[in-house]
């Protein structure tokens, strides 16, 4: 019980100095005024600079999924939305985390959150697409700016009390999140709801133009809102519905919007299908021992059952049940090679792991994944350079493997540069400065200058930051 109060005092100290600070941003402007929020990813942007912030600190929990081909999926499926968005930045980071909690989100500055049990009631890549192209509208419409300007802080306030929770529930603290769910939430609930309510309704209709314009069925996001509802009617509460009102009006809006008579019944992807069974791998090492029983009622087909008992045995370590249940698997895909490699590196069969990841790189010799994992067994190689405009999941590959290649060549200031980066894109700010400083002093010639650039670019961002009252 103290560890719970120490942390709501924490975490509460933290909340008042970040809403006087979006605060003192409300206040300037009494009247809506969106201009400044025109480059979504911008530092001149301060909902820009609030978001990244959580985007890396929760990147950093222990809940955060690390599994490459369900990020590429994911990449894909939003790239085929963006698009046809008014977005002035398209660039939309994400980050899949793994939580029994029932969610999905998007924070300013384009950053997406997608949960592991969401998964459970999508099981079509039609639904799917519903939810990314409502929450992508959410973005679009500048919903937490216009609530910002709008409702004196309101919504603000419940986003930093929601992305608390967030943060402690993937930290694995559920006694705090509750608390600060039912306590903090639901005292902005009143001044917030019809709003929010308006914003959903907005996300629907903008959303299901949305998969109109890419070529989609809206038939998806109908699925979607009506297995949310019939959640709803059930005792046990869903998170998506705290931060997604879905009164009856937004069923109804939904269920009798014109439907396109062009577009028949599009069966799910593979890519889909494996996706859905990455996730809920993820989601079944939660259950510990019932892991087999959960997988068998959330998935049907005996090749994605297979792929996703493997998954959960290899995470939880049973490194043997994991090589016998993904031997079981026909269907060849990046999703099946990658947990192969994985799970011959994890016993040690390190040239048949080679053989599978060489086999699929002659199939896409720039797919990152590979890459990043042949750089694990090579000192051959070159270093992997991230710009700004990719993505987290990118650079953390990236980073890891100029960490291995700097290492195995004796390069110490280059290791040390490398884990400091990653360490930073996990929200680790102080010790990434650390770290970095450290690399600085050990370098000398072009790598000095690369690094001194990145520390002028991580010193700018602080100061952004603080002026955010978010250190």
């Amino acid at each position: 019980m103290r560890h719970f109060f120490l942390q709501i005092s924490k975490l509460l100290i933290s909340l008042c100095l970040l809403s006087m600070s979006i605060s003192s941003i409300a206040e300037q402007n009494e009247l809506p005024d969106l201009a400044r929020y025109e480059n979504e990813r911008s530092l001149s942007n301060p909902s820009y600079i609030l978001g990244q912030y959580w985007f890396r600190k929760l990147n950093g929990s222990s809940g955060l999924m690390e599994f490459p081909p369900a990020y590429n999926y994911l990449r894909e499926a939003i790239s085929t939305l963006v698009p046809h968005t008014g977005m002035n930045n398209k660039t939309i980071d994400f980050a899949i985390l793994n939580s029994s909690q029932t969610n999905a989100f998007v924070i300013p500055g384009n950053h997406l959150f997608i949960y592991s049990d969401i998964l459970k009631l999508i099981n079509t890549e039609s639904s799917f697409m519903g939810l990314l192209a409502h929450e992508i509208s959410h973005l679009e419409l500048h919903h937490y700016q216009r609530s910002v300007e709008n409702q004196k802080n309101e919504q603000a306030k419940a986003l930093l009390l929601m992305l608390a929770g967030v943060a402690t529930a993937a930290a694995g603290d559920g006694e705090t999140t509750s608390a600060l769910w039912l306590g903090g939430m639901a005292n902005q609930a009143e001044n917030m709801l019809q709003n929010s309510r308006e914003h959903e309704q907005e996300a629907d209709r903008r959303g299901r133009e949305l998969l109109e314009q890419s070529g989609q069925s809206t038939i998806g996001m109908n699925d979607l809102l009506a297995g949310l509802q019939k959640q709803a009617m059930g005792s046990q509460r869903i998170e998506f519905l705290s931060t997604h009102p879905l009164p009856q009006s937004r069923l109804s809006d939904s269920l009798t919007a014109q439907q396109q008579t062009s577009i028949l019944y599009q069966p799910s992807s593979e890519e889909f299908r494996f996706f859905r069974a990455t996730l809920l791998a993820y989601r079944a090492t939660l259950e510990g021992n019932g892991y087999q029983e959960f997988i068998d009622r959330n998935i049907r087909s005996n090749d994605e059952q297979h792929f996703a008992l493997a998954l959960a045995e290899l995470l939880m370590h049973y490194e043997q049940r994991a090589e016998e249940n993904i031997r079981k698997v026909n269907t060849s895909n990046e999703f099946v090679d990658y947990l192969d490699s994985l799970i011959l590196l994890s016993t040690n069969q390190i040239s048949k792991a080679q053989e599978v990841i060489n086999k699929r790189l002659l199939l896409a010799p720039n797919n990152l994944s590979f890459i990043y994992l042949a750089g694990q067994l090579s000192t051959n190689g070159q270093y992997l350079k991230m710009d700004q405009d990719s993505l987290s999941y990118e650079k953390r590959m990236a980073l890891r493997h100029n960490i291995a290649l700097a290492r195995k060549n004796n390069n110490s200031s280059y290791a040390l540069y490398s884990h400091a980066l990653l360490q930073y894109e996990l929200g680790q700010d102080k010790p990434a400065l650390h770290l970095i400083n450290r690399a600085l002093k050990q370098s000398d010639g072009i790598q000095k200058a690369e690094i001194q650039k990145t520390l002028n670019r991580l010193e700018t961002i602080q100061e952004s930051q603080k002026s955010q009252r978010l250190d």
